[in-house]
């Protein structure tokens, strides 16, 4: 173990600001857990006030919190200094002398190392932000969202810079809003929310693969055993539990899952997720929609033939109901 947070939480008279946090992070680990902005914010908020941390909250690394490096969107660039001479600035301020041709190839910086830093895109703002974990040395490194505004090149430099920190034998946790930017950088994902950290189960291509070639029978029963749905991303695979779902819609002759304000690609048909999530709650309302019992926060009649549900998640979703399956629905909950 490198790091741990130990049920670390924030309480404000009857207000909890930070929900109970605990995370244990490994030497090599790259660890991507996905919250609200708010929690994100109060989090590093925590963590720039060590000295209000109750001791047995954290558990830090050999050195403390000097051996922590923290990327924050508050971090800032002297604006009349080149990218060169930002460099060499972090460099004396870390004490450490870094190789800065290896920093700007990692950090893809070498075309504009005279520049000043002000003239710089947003996002090569970022990557020279980057930069400066490459140089300040230390066991854990933790980012408060940092695919914020990136384009897609500096979204690979964020991707390699992780992971060349990780050969490296360092510690990363990495805090975002996105599942999906969640599942892209890490290489263990967590959900934290008002119930805590809960893992979210994921594979990458080959193990698929690997699935699809044994007998169709011992597949089948894996599925029921593991009671999760599948979606995919890129070349990973993400088990969803069931009741994290808050809808299913098939469109297009696709069927999508919808998780948190996000949508995800589904392999199973609309009909076999039914068959499987009915026990579970789940009511099919129209012909292309499949929903979540529990995320129903009311019916809305607008006429005598047309009905739509209004769903309790973020983007307060509001979906149809077919005539037919209204009666079905006010049988199933006893109207």
């Amino acid at each position: 173990m490198v790091m741990s947070f130990n049920k670390l939480r924030k309480i404000e008279q009857n207000t909890v600001l930070l929900p109970e946090l605990s995370l244990t992070v490994q030497q090599g680990d790259i660890i991507a857990v996905q919250c609200e902005n708010e929690y994100i914010g109060r989090l590093f908020s925590v963590l720039n006030h060590p000295d209000h941390i109750k001791k047995e909250a954290v558990t830090l690394p050999e050195g403390g919190f000097q051996n922590v490096y923290l990327f924050q969107q508050t971090d800032g660039l002297y604006k009349r200094l080149s990218v060169k001479q930002m460099l060499l600035f972090w460099c004396k301020l870390y004490q450490h002398q870094a190789d800065l041709e290896f920093v700007l190839n990692v950090c893809e910086l070498q075309h504009c190392a005279a520049k000043k830093t002000k003239q710089l895109t947003l996002s090569e703002q970022q990557r020279l932000l980057f930069a400066s974990a490459l140089i300040q040395r230390a066991e854990v490194y933790i980012f408060e969202d940092p695919s914020l505004g990136l384009d897609l090149q500096s979204k690979h430099v964020l991707h390699n810079l992780l992971f060349h920190l990780a050969d490296k034998g360092a510690a990363v946790v990495l805090f975002t809003p996105t599942l999906e930017e969640a599942i892209r950088l890490g290489s263990s994902v967590y959900r934290y929310s008002e119930r805590g950290v809960q893992q979210l189960e994921q594979d990458i291509e080959d193990a698929e693969n690997t699935a699809e070639e044994e007998p169709e029978e011992e597949t089948t029963r894996m599925q029921v055993q593991l009671d999760k749905i599948s979606a995919k991303i890129e070349d990973k695979i993400i088990l969803f539990n069931p009741l994290e779902i808050d809808y299913i819609e098939a469109r297009d002759g696709q069927t999508y899952l919808f998780v948190n304000n996000e949508e995800f690609a589904s392999s199973n048909t609309i009909k076999s997720l039914e068959d499987r999530l009915q026990p579970l709650g789940f009511f099919r309302c129209h012909r292309s929609y499949l929903v979540n019992l529990q995320r129903v926060r009311e019916i809305i009649i607008w006429s005598k033939n047309s009905y739509s549900l209004s769903l309790d998640n973020p983007s307060k979703s509001t979906i149809p109901l077919s005539k037919g399956n209204y009666s079905k629905l006010k049988e199933l909950i006893h109207l």
